[in-house]
């Protein structure tokens, strides 16, 4: 269905960043560091979720900030069943330290994913991405980690997300991996910090453009069998299909592409869709794909990263100038 969606230039997923709230503390947050008016109300994200399933939009992201730390997710996201859409969760784990809220959480991600976020095992790097950080913080992920598995999640539908930042390198990237595939055999969702702030308060933490290359290496290595994604979190019909709501209603690509297409304060949302359904699934790349695309990974999976493309090469429309098989210059990258 994501793959007929992206065919058809129409929106498979919903990204929704609910809050900011969270236990991490995570100095380069996206949720916190966005200046940002208020946040959406339950009533608004209820709207939300009724005008995504009237578009068609089969599932439902929940993005923070923790969406466990907010006091109405089990509404909401109970919400998105009733409207015959699934759900998927990303926390950073400690509230899953709770049986209680781990089976409501198996329950409402019937179908679909948890992605737990640990950047790291190692203290020193942990302690360099977070303002507060104490050896328990990191306990309290595996456990609820640990918790969502023995209570029946499928660690086929389970991963740890990554942020790639300057403190990483691509050694400790590969330890962490290799570590939470030994022991639970979930894999790992690699993300890379990208500059959505414009006052450039995360720029410090941005990635090396060779880490950010070798350390995609090392996922595709561990969990494609040598088949290539490049410098992407999500294979291209992922990206391809989504649309971002950031936690005050603003609308966007994705998660890491935010470049502001429309306000759900001012325009629903089929009519932000309609209106932008060339930007938010990237028609004009599309149609020049041939050219601006390489042969070197898997062009069933890798298209470049289009935020890659729209903050370090100027446009959404470019190739990916992080990836080691960009011919691009990486002058334009603020590193």
């Amino acid at each position: 269905m994501q793959k007929a969606c992206f065919d058809r230039n129409e929106p498979y997923r919903l990204q929704i960043e609910c809050t900011s709230e969270c236990s991490a503390d995570c100095a380069y947050c996206y949720a916190r560091v966005m200046d940002a008016k208020e946040p959406l109300t339950t009533r608004e994200i209820k709207s939300l979720i009724r005008q995504a399933a009237n578009l068609g939009i089969k599932q439902v992201d929940w993005m923070g900030g923790d969406p466990l730390e907010r006091p109405d997710w089990i509404e909401l996201m109970q919400s998105v069943r009733y409207a015959g859409m699934t759900n998927n969760l990303w926390t950073c784990g400690p509230l899953l330290n709770d049986i209680v809220t781990v089976k409501r959480v198996i329950e409402l991600t019937q179908d679909g994913f948890v992605m737990v976020h640990l950047d790291s095992l190692d203290p020193k790097v942990l302690s360099s991405l977070r303002y507060t950080y104490h050896p328990r913080q990191v306990r309290a992920t595996i456990s609820g980690l640990e918790l969502l598995l023995e209570a029946g999640k499928s660690p086929c539908d389970v991963a740890n997300v990554i942020m790639l930042t300057a403190h990483h390198t691509p050694e400790d990237v590969k330890k962490t991996m290799d570590f939470m595939y030994r022991r639970y055999r979930i894999s790992t969702c690699l993300m890379s910090l990208k500059p959505v702030d414009e006052r450039g308060s995360i720029y410090s933490y941005l990635p090396r453009a060779e880490d950010v290359s070798a350390a995609y290496r090392l996922r595709d290595e561990k969990f494609l069998g040598g088949r290539g994604m490049g410098c992407q979190d999500f294979p291209k019909h992922y990206c391809g299909t989504c649309v971002f709501v950031s936690q005050d209603g603003r609308v966007s690509s994705c998660y890491s592409l935010r470049r502001t297409l429309g306000d759900l304060r001012e325009q629903s949302l089929e009519e932000i869709v309609r209106f932008n359904a060339s930007s938010l699934f990237f028609t004009p790349y599309r149609e020049n794909d041939e050219s601006v695309t390489c042969s070197m990974c898997d062009n069933n999976l890798c298209w470049g990263c289009r935020a890659n493309a729209f903050y370090f090469a100027g446009s959404a429309y470019s190739e990916d100038p992080l990836c080691s098989h960009s011919h691009l210059d990486r002058g334009n990258c603020p590193y």
